[in-house]
């Protein structure tokens, strides 16, 4: 099953390839060209959510392996 983040990757792939169409009006351009920035929006938005997730759960197992210190 997609993520929501993978549709949002394939619909802006689409939206490429329509864009690339020279026969296209401009206001259906600039509508496609709107979508695709407001998709553009929403997976920046998972990634970096997605970053913080992993860079709390790297600091979790940094905080897990390291050694004890020695009292001497």
């Amino acid at each position: 099953m997609k993520t929501d983040f993978d549709k949002s990757i394939a619909e802006l792939e689409d939206l490429t390839k329509k864009l690339e169409n020279p026969n296209m009006s401009l206001t259906e351009s600039i509508e496609l060209f709107n979508k695709g920035v407001t998709l553009s929006k929403k997976c920046l938005e998972v990634l970096e959510e997605s970053k913080g997730k992993i860079s709390l759960l790297t600091d979790e197992i940094n905080n897990i392996s390291k050694p004890f210190d020695i009292i001497e």
